[in-house]
Formats: structure tokens, sequence, C-alpha cells
């Protein structure tokens, strides 16, 4: 018996085998994780992330990304035109997220005099560095990558925090935008290579960090008694 043909089509190996039924198997394709297009920077990101982690900076391909994201190579690049730009996109989210961990910290618990805001401050950003140190120090130490002004949200806010401490008469600082350049420079640069050599790995070490900060922001801010 003469099995049917295809309607348009003509016979081939490739389209029929033995008894007229497909010889074709089905394509294994990659895995693709369902998500809204404008989730997809931050799905890719995340999975960034963790292959940054594993694999560290060199080791990191925009291959090896799409694969631990489930997308396609050439989703990725709608996104992001290379590997450096990925870098760059995670520094601007870290700094985000230390920018919130900085605010969170200051919001919390009873309200506090000037000095004491900034050092929740402070202390978030630091706990955001401590808990995230292998991260930071990939993207900040070793990538090579810096944007101009990276920090101007950062510096915004406890530039704030100081000008309202000098405003309420807490705090004798005589150029305060100065003052938070120099910490925040400072700070960021100190911690990172700490960091980087693996000193924070114990909580011990995080506290005596905080405790030097301590004395350096009580040096800068000159607090007048009214805390």
């Amino acid at each position: 018996m003469v099995p049917n043909l295809p309607t348009g089509g003509r016979l081939s190996r490739g389209r029929l085998g033995s008894g007229g039924m497909s010889a074709t198997r089905p394509s294994v394709k990659r895995r693709r994780v369902p998500r809204a297009p404008g989730e997809r920077p931050g799905q890719i990101l995340d999975a960034a992330t963790r292959v940054l982690l594993r694999h560290g900076l060199d080791a990191t391909t925009i291959d090896g990304i799409a694969a631990e994201a489930g997308l396609g190579k050439g989703t990725v690049y709608e996104y992001f035109s290379s590997k450096a730009q990925v870098f760059t996109a995670l520094r601007r989210r870290c700094n985000e997220q230390i920018l919130a961990a900085g605010t969170d910290a200051v919001a919390a618990g009873a309200e506090v005099g000037a000095l004491d805001r900034i050092r929740r401050f402070v202390t978030g950003m630091i706990g955001f560095w401590a808990a995230n140190r292998r991260l930071v120090a990939l993207l900040f130490h070793e990538a090579g990558i810096e944007e101009p002004d990276e920090l101007g949200p950062i510096r915004e806010s406890l530039l704030e925090l100081v000008q309202d401490g000098v405003r309420a008469g807490e705090l004798a600082v005589r150029d305060p935008a100065f003052t938070v350049d120099f910490l925040l420079h400072g700070l960021r640069g100190v911690l990172e290579g700490w960091f980087a050599e693996g000193a924070a790995a114990e909580e011990t070490a995080v506290e005596s960090v905080l405790a030097r900060v301590d004395e350096v922001l009580t040096a800068l801010l000159n607090p007048t008694g009214r805390e």
C-alpha cells in the first residue's frame, strides 16, 4: 500500500520512514525560563552573578551566562553587547543595593541624632560589602571597570545626612562635601582591598572594621556633644 503524501510535499527519507511515519526525531531544545521581557535584564544579571562567583572573571562568558539564565545567546545580546557591559551593569546594581542597605539601616530603629544616623548608614554599607565580599572583590577590585560618578547617589545620601547634622548644630564640619568625598572614597578603597585579600572572613573581623570606622567618623565629623 502506498503511503499518503504529506500535503504539498514530497516523499523523502528524512520525513518518512517505514510505514509512512516520520523518522525525524524531536530536537532537544535548551530549557528556557519563562519571564516577562521587562524582567530579562534582572534575570540575566542574576545568572551572571552566579557564573561570576562560580568561575571568576576570566572564565565568565556570554555563552555561560545565557546557559545559566536558560536563554539563548542572542537574547542576552539584545540587552548587553559584551561581557564588560554585563559587569558594568552588575557594578551599578551593586551600588544601588549598597545605597539601599545604608538607607534601610538609617530608617530602622528609634530616632537618633546626626552622628548615629551616619553610623547606621555606613554600618549598612559595610554590612552589604561584608555579606557580598566575593562579589564586591570581583566587580570593584579585579574587574578594572569604573564609570564616572558611579558613587553619586550614595554620596548624595551621605552628604544630606552630614548637612542635616551641621544645620542642627550637632556636627562641626567646615566643608561637608569634601568630608563626604574623603570618607566615601577612602572607605570604599580600604574595604574593597581588605575584602579582596580575604581579611574579613570572620564576623569578629567585620566588628573590628566597624570599630575603626567609628573612630574615623567621630574624628571627621567632629560632633559637638549633643549626641
